[in-house]
């Protein structure tokens, strides 16, 4: 059966919306174009389906849905629903590494410094993450080599996704339904990410290359927040290989009883506060890697170089709060999580 309704999303813009439009044909529904902003107007498919609508919500099932890049697609309610309607990745394998490792922000009409750097990185590694299907268009004029490392690329990110070298959105969709009877109904969203299933020890990918490795790193002991960020740079000049992407969950040392949220992709790193509670304070480093000719024993010393050693854990919590700490600042966690009343 036809998954209701199709999400196509992508950072390459040109190439998901042409092919959101040739999907929309080729499945004889709406084409509805979504963005917080006002893009310039793109040309309509080819012969474009009149849809007529009531007020029955149920009309969005109809439609492809081209989500644009400043859209959170994993918090759009037909995504957050059971089951969740499948979203299909659109990845211009010209410039697929680049886009892993773009340092802008989404908004790019902001001047310099403007916006979070990075974010635009982000975005792309979270849609294929995110994806049922990861359709790879522009792939005619890459070696075998590079297509070869580049699907086995996304199958890491994305492992319960449907890998492919598109060849049209309409052979695309229909490989996507015969491929399995789960393929489009396959657990929610936020649990697809190859991080997650590593981190659950369920990563699976079924493309492998042997540039392309995915491990994870786990310890008892916080990190010394100054030691950590110089062990960052060190990871980044790419002696050890290049880490496109890592996340979990770790524990700064001068930030005790926090577990935070590391999210790192290409040159951009995002430490977060996740939770002030009791079992926060009983979580270890727990992080998964994954990147391209990884030496992975060299990026796991390089970060326990920057954990706790014998003599700073025994100083204790005290001692910890006068190491220097260049990492940004957190907003304050509420300590107390019972509702107070507005009226005392």
């Amino acid at each position: 059966m036809l998954p209701s309704p199709l999400i196509v999303a992508g950072v390459c813009t040109p190439e998901r919306r042409r092919y959101a439009a040739g999907l929309a044909v080729a499945t004889q529904r709406g084409l509805l174009r979504i963005s917080t902003r006002d893009d310039a107007a793109a040309p309509p498919p080819d012969h474009p389906v009149t849809i007529a609508l009531t007020r029955d919500r149920r009309d969005v099932e109809r439609f492809v849905i081209d989500a644009g890049i400043d859209v959170d697609v994993l918090h759009l309610d037909i995504v957050t629903r059971t089951p969740s309607a499948p979203i299909v990745c659109v990845v211009d394998a010209r410039h697929m590494l680049d886009d892993l490792r773009d340092p802008s922000p989404l908004d790019e009409r902001g001047g310099p410094g403007d916006g979070d750097s990075g974010a635009r990185a982000r975005r792309a590694v979270t849609l294929l993450e995110a994806a049922t299907l990861v359709s790879i268009v522009r792939w005619e004029h890459v070696t075998t080599a590079e297509l070869s490392m580049l699907m086995a690329l996304a199958s890491h990110l994305a492992p319960r996704a449907r890998v492919r070298l598109s060849r049209g959105p309409s052979e695309d969709i229909r490989a996507l339904i015969d491929s399995a009877p789960s393929a489009v109904d396959d657990g929610p969203v936020l649990e697809r990410a190859g991080w997650v299933r590593a981190l659950n020890d369920e990563h699976d990918p079924y493309m492998t290359d042997p540039r392309v490795s995915t491990v994870r790193y786990e310890r008892l002991r916080p990190f010394h927040p100054s030691r950590l960020a110089d062990a960052l740079d060190e990871i980044d000049t790419g002696r050890f290989g290049l880490l496109l992407r890592s996340a979990g969950f770790c524990r700064i040392a001068t930030r005790p009883g926090i577990l935070a949220r590391w999210n790192q992709v290409g040159s951009a790193m995002w430490i977060d506060p996740q939770d002030a509670g009791t079992e926060a304070a009983l979580t270890a480093q727990d992080i998964a890697l994954t990147g391209l000719d990884l030496i992975t024993g060299a990026v796991m010393a390089t970060l326990d170089e920057a954990l706790l050693t014998d003599a700073e854990l025994e100083a204790g919590a005290a001692a910890w709060a006068a190491f220097p700490d260049p990492l940004p600042d957190w907003p304050a966690l509420a300590e107390d999580p019972l509702p107070r009343d507005p009226s005392a």
